[in-house]
């Protein structure tokens, strides 16, 4: 397709940018009736340590608009039209844009069109928003600006013809894709998945806080527990530094320099300075306050120093790895006649719910939670059956 070819509304153009009350009601009144919208937000999870919502791009077939949330005080009426089963709201990978607007809003979605996931059943290649749209459109978007600042103000004229981008032309991609889907009989699925995307909600990370220095690579492989407690008193520092300044916790040390401190133990500046992995401005700004967490890593009594947490695991089935590996081989040849990657088709969890539920009945294959029913039909409720029995 020729590069050059633009839709209405074409890429490098800047879109309005709507930052106070009285235009977005305005907004609002214009867009009444519509039916559908496309949809995304922009937030600093790379920058800032407590991560939100900054920016929220809305397209209609022809025009898109950039609204400032930290601006506009009621937001509401965003919330309506996702709740409004009448307007359909399309996404390009709505999972994280659904969990943020829960959690800073508390909006959900009730009818969507996701068109990376439509991309995916439809059998794309790639399924990243930049290849569609050069595929299928002609359009190239502006990658520099993946990991842009959005708490920034004022917004450059870049980053909003970057945001704008990310909108415009989901409307077309979405027909596009639910034409191919339609063709290839594949569009029931793609509902399918887009109704379990309407039940997303924001999910706390889970974990126990005084564990979270464990979930650094190798952190688990440490075997000295005073070494452990300096890496926990390290993470404990760089976590309250980084909350106090609302910076992503890298920006104050990455987790290379927190692994190479703990094992260093250094005592004084000049240890400090010589170990590996660690800046000479991560020495000038933060070396007293490593100092002082080591030292007080040091100082823990043997009885205070942190374990490895010991899961326990089942014990071994014989016959329940045997049930998921017949169910592999037929996952494989399902996906292998319809050229669909097996993990697509049905992920591995979904197998394992399977092999450890040993449904007997196409009732009881409806009570495995994980199971859609378009992964039924491919792969046939008596083979999977079948396949559990042999």
């Amino acid at each position: 397709m020729d590069d050059g070819k633009v839709m209405k509304g074409s890429s490098g153009q800047p879109a309005p940018l709507v930052a106070d009350d009285a235009t977005f009601s305005r907004l609002v009144a214009t867009l009444d009736g519509v039916q559908r919208i496309a949809l995304d937000t922009e937030a600093a999870s790379f920058h800032r340590y407590v991560d939100r919502v900054y920016l929220i791009q809305v397209s209609t077939d022809g025009e898109t608009f950039l609204i400032d949330p930290l601006a506009v005080q009621n937001l509401d009426p965003i919330g309506r039209w996702l709740a409004d089963s009448r307007v359909e709201v399309v996404f390009h990978d709505a999972d994280y844009d659904l969990r943020i607007l829960d959690r800073d809003f508390g909006f959900r979605a009730t009818t969507l069109f996701d068109t990376r996931v439509a991309a995916q059943l439809a059998g794309e290649p790639a399924v990243g928003l930049g290849a569609l749209l050069l595929k299928y459109f002609g359009v190239r978007l502006n990658k520099k600006l993946q990991r842009a600042d959005w708490s920034r103000r004022p917004l450059t004229t870049e980053m909003l013809i970057y945001a704008a981008d990310d909108t415009r032309f989901l409307p077309a991609l979405r027909d596009t894709l639910e034409e191919q889907l339609e063709a290839m009989g594949r569009l029931s699925w793609a509902q399918e998945e887009f109704r379990r995307l309407e039940e997303i909600r924001w999910t706390a990370p889970a974990g126990n806080d005084e564990e979270a220095y464990l979930r650094i690579r190798g952190a688990k492989a440490i075997r000295s527990p005073r070494t452990r407690a300096v890496l926990r008193a390290l993470h404990n520092w760089r976590d309250e530094t980084a909350r106090a300044r609302d910076q992503a916790p890298f920006r104050v040390a990455g987790n290379d320099t927190l692994l190479a401190i703990a094992r260093a133990v250094p005592t004084n500046m000049a240890a400090l300075a010589a170990t590996p992995a660690v800046a000479a401005t991560t020495v000038k700004r933060h070396g007293e306050a490593i100092l002082a967490a080591v030292s007080q890593a040091l100082a823990l009594p043997e009885q205070d120093l942190p374990a490895i947490p010991q899961r326990v695991r089942p014990p071994p089935d014989p016959s329940y790895d045997q049930r998921l590996e017949r169910l592999k081989r037929l996952r494989n040849d399902r996906a292998a006649s319809i050229d669909m990657d097996p993990g697509l088709l049905c992920p591995n969890g979904t197998l394992q719910a399977l092999a450890r539920g040993l449904p007997t009945t196409a009732a009881e294959l409806e009570l495995i939670p994980e199971l859609r029913t378009w992964q039924r039909e491919v792969l046939g409720d008596e083979d999977i059956l079948e396949t559990l029995k042999s």
